[in-house]
C-alpha cells in the first residue's frame, strides 16, 4: 500500500512553477551568453582592423625618421 502512495503522489503546483521558471531563466542566460559572445566576437574583429591601421601608421611614422636620421647623417 505504501509504494501506491508514492507512485500516485499528485504533483504539487509549485514544483511545476518553480520548474518552469528555472527553465525560462535558464533560456534567457544562455540567449544574453550569445549576445555577449557575438558582442566580443565583433570587438575583437574590430581590435584586429585598428591594429593593422596601427601597424601601417607606425609603419610609415618609422620610415619617415630614417629619412630625416639619412639626411643628418648624409650632412656631416
Amino acid at each position: 500500500m505504501s509504494d501506491n502512495k508514492l507512485i500516485n503522489k499528485p504533483v504539487d503546483i509549485a514544483h511545476i512553477i518553480t520548474t518552469v521558471t528555472l527553465l525560462v531563466a535558464s533560456v534567457n542566460y544562455l540567449a544574453d551568453f550569445d549576445k555577449r559572445i557575438s558582442l566580443n566576437e565583433q570587438q575583437i574583429k574590430d581590435v584586429k582592423v585598428q591594429r593593422v591601421e596601427d601597424q601601417s601608421r607606425i609603419g610609415k611614422q618609422l620610415d619617415t625618421i630614417n629619412e630625416k636620421l639619412d639626411k643628418l647623417i648624409e650632412s656631416k
